[in-house]
């Protein structure tokens, strides 16, 4: 089984620019992603792919998920970028415009890879990147194809290319897409990352879009400027009163089952088995992202 990351934060960074993948060690986020597809040209495809490749070395290995968007399955480019980073210790790729065809083609590929490299079938684990209609009306289908699928990505500027709207900071032309992509990747079990943010001086429609995304059920969310870093991962992370609350939740909680009842009251509030549940879960994230509260 991969080690799970968190992926509060996953900062993309253009696979050709030298001087920005030099800083990518020192970033805050808990993911990096090396972009070579919709941030490198046609003409800078074999220059990025080198690049990353030459980068991969300094970044792999440690606590900090490494992944790679590569580019689309329908692309002569796809599988000259697995081989290239595969056996560089990635932790995962990022698959563009995905549906059911292009994420066989690349769980496929990334098996072959992984069998002449010596690696365990399936070390390398797949983002599906949602950016159509058709993946996000077919989602809960199209996220079971492989079992590499542990998150998935919402692709807000193709998407709302192809549906010919106008995309907003509001979000509300993509508040249907947000919705069933949280459900469908919730009854998967899987992480669920929000498109990033594209007002990059503008911190509080920044918060306002993680606040709201995080309310439908989403875990984290990607960004292109690290300067998104520190919010994001504020909003995904759960706060000192919220781990206060849940502590107090479950010791309510189990003192009520220990006297034969199914629920209680905690400041006011009714406590039953889902809610418990609930808390537990908020305090074994907390516990993995290191915040005691």
């Amino acid at each position: 089984m991969k080690t799970r990351y968190a992926r509060r934060s996953l900062l993309y960074i253009p696979g050709s620019s030298q001087k920005m993948l030099g800083k990518a060690a020192d970033v805050k986020a808990d993911a990096v992603i090396l972009d070579l597809e919709d941030a490198v040209s046609i003409d800078e495809k074999d220059h990025a792919r080198r690049y990353v490749a030459d980068v991969l070395p300094q970044l792999t290995g440690g606590d900090r998920e490494i992944i790679v968007r590569i580019n689309s399955a329908d692309t002569s480019w796809c599988y000259k970028d697995i081989t290239a980073v595969a056996g560089l210790g990635i932790n995962t790729v990022i698959v563009p415009k995905a549906d059911e065809r292009s994420l066989i083609a690349v769980d496929t590929m990334l098996e072959a890879v992984e069998k002449e490299l010596g690696l365990e079938i399936g070390t390398i684990g797949i983002v599906p990147l949602f950016e159509t209609a058709y993946a996000i009306a077919n989602a809960y289908r199209v996220l079971g194809v492989s079992p590499r699928i542990d998150g998935v990505q919402l692709g807000a500027e193709d998407l709302t290319k192809e549906q010919e709207i106008v995309r907003t900071s509001e979000g509300n032309e993509i508040r249907y897409a947000r919705q069933q992509l949280a459900m469908a990747a919730r009854a998967r079990g899987i992480d669920i990352l929000d498109t990033p943010y594209t007002g990059i001086k503008d911190l509080d429609g920044l918060r306002r879009d993680a606040q709201y995304v995080k309310s439908i059920g989403f875990t984290g969310k990607t960004c292109i400027h690290p300067g998104h870093i520190e919010i994001i991962n504020e909003v995904f992370s759960p706060s000192a009163e919220e781990i206060d609350f849940a502590k107090g939740v479950v010791e309510a909680f189990e003192i009520s089952v220990k006297e034969g009842k199914g629920a209680c009251m905690y400041r006011n509030k009714m406590v039953d088995k889902p809610v418990a549940e609930r808390a537990v879960k908020l305090l074994n994230k907390a516990k993995r992202l290191g915040i005691n509260g």
